[in-house]
């Protein structure tokens, strides 16, 4: 069972608060139950992505970083079928979460129909495998009520406040501590916040950011997450972010937030992340992700990134915090986003003027796709975008919008924040 030494520990920590503005970073993956691989049914495609998430776990634990494995029930219920795991200490789940570097989680979608397990079935599942749940983590989930169509998606977190009986497995309650990986509707408005704090409820996303310390469930944020994690165009499954790129993006946000003036309750929390389902896509994955610890080594020699797993920065913040009003959070678009001006100016596209009344104008070299976003992830406007092209918004209320220029293949060129005032 891993232990913490939380006094040395928070001396460490304050030592390191005292010089820098620390990132607290991980690298995060899961697996979806919509995964083309079948992992609890068929033997062979369980076989194909072991040895990836294996070569994955050997880095991580040789090069000293920290990780989070969020998984579904199908990978669950393949490790418990072709590793017998129930029996097998060896497990890929059990072994992984046995190392002081390594946590595995639960990652869920539930629906009554497709997938009979929730959160709670999970943990039981974790538990069949050996697997010690040190930290009660949703590991995604959506953040607040979202309107997709006619249709009303209801959050799912704020049930796990108090224990929660399983679906499949009746007998067994769980309750969570920790939420991450909050998304919005076809992830087109996912926040991208650092911090912490406990969000108030889940009818809206004001709700979700404020911080109400009565609440039982802390929120974790994922930072700028977008720009330091690969990305598959959908149609091609090419990289459209590549090994350096991400070590770039990563050392840029730690420089601007060191130029950030200094708060009493800062606590930059940040993640890289992946998807089981891009693994066999993406070439030599293990040593790209070795290249990206050894890239950012000197951000950790430095004080500037300390790897942390979520459950480690859950630790960290209240060890340091310990008034209950404290909180902390601070949107990546604030800090580094790469549609700012110059970003965007790089990819030849304008965006202007922002702030903006009733319209603004997108000007660029090429054809793109531009959708609108309201903050609830609601489409407002979609339009091609080739030239210059105004884009008028005067029936809608003030407030922040999403931006997205897409390409003709449907990858994202720029993604920002717009504000009508």
């Amino acid at each position: 069972m891993k232990q913490t030494v939380l006094l040395s520990l928070v001396l460490f920590w304050v030592g390191a608060l005292s010089a820098q503005k620390p990132i607290y970073f991980n690298i995060i993956t899961h697996n979806e139950i919509t995964d083309p691989l079948k992992y609890e049914s068929s033997k062979s495609d369980f076989e194909s992505i072991l040895p990836i998430v294996k070569e994955i776990c050997d880095t991580i634990i040789a090069k000293k970083a920290k990780y989070n494995m969020q998984v579904e029930s199908n990978f669950i219920k393949g490790v418990l079928r072709f590793q017998d795991a129930a029996n097998n200490p060896n497990d890929i789940l059990e072994w992984a979460n046995n190392s002081e570097y390594i946590d595995v989680d639960g990652h869920n979608h539930f629906s009554p129909m497709g997938n009979p397990y929730n959160y709670s079935d999970l943990a039981y599942l974790l538990d069949s495998c050996g697997v010690n749940l040190e930290h009660r983590i949703l590991g995604g989930v959506a953040y607040a009520n979202i309107k997709v169509g006619n249709r009303m998606v209801i959050e799912n977190w704020t049930q796990y406040a108090k224990p929660k009986q399983g679906y499949t497995f009746k007998d067994f309650f769980w309750q969570a501590d920790i939420v991450w990986g909050t998304a919005a509707a076809s992830h087109a408005a996912d926040l991208t916040y650092f911090g912490v704090w406990k969000p108030k409820g889940g009818k809206s996303v004001d709700e979700f950011l404020t911080h109400d310390p009565d609440q039982t469930i802390t929120h974790i944020g994922g930072g700028c997450k977008q720009e330091v994690s690969y990305h598959l165009d959908v149609r091609t499954h090419k990289l459209t972010m590549t090994t350096q790129q991400i070590i770039d993006n990563i050392k840029q946000i730690s420089d601007n937030i060191q130029s950030l003036p200094s708060d009493s309750n800062e606590f930059y929390t940040m993640n890289m992340l992946l998807n089981f389902r891009d693994f066999t896509s993406i070439p030599h994955l293990a040593d790209s992700i070795a290249h990206i610890i050894d890239g950012i080594k000197p951000l950790v020699e430095e004080g500037k990134l300390i790897w942390s797993t979520l459950g480690e920065k859950y630790d960290r913040w209240y060890a340091l915090h310990q008034d209950p009003k404290s909180y902390f959070g601070k949107d990546c678009q604030d800090i580094f986003v790469l549609g700012t001006e110059a970003g965007v100016q790089d990819r030849g596209i304008k965006i202007y003027p922002n702030p903006f009344y009733s319209s603004f104008t997108i000007s660029n070299s090429s054809a793109v796709m531009a959708e609108v976003r309201d903050l609830m992830g609601n489409l407002v406007l979609e339009e091609e975008i080739n030239g210059d092209t105004r884009l008028n918004l005067l029936e809608y209320p003030r407030g922040m919008y999403f931006v997205i220029l897409k390409s003709q293949t449907g990858n994202r060129v720029w993604t920002g924040k717009l504000l009508k005032q």
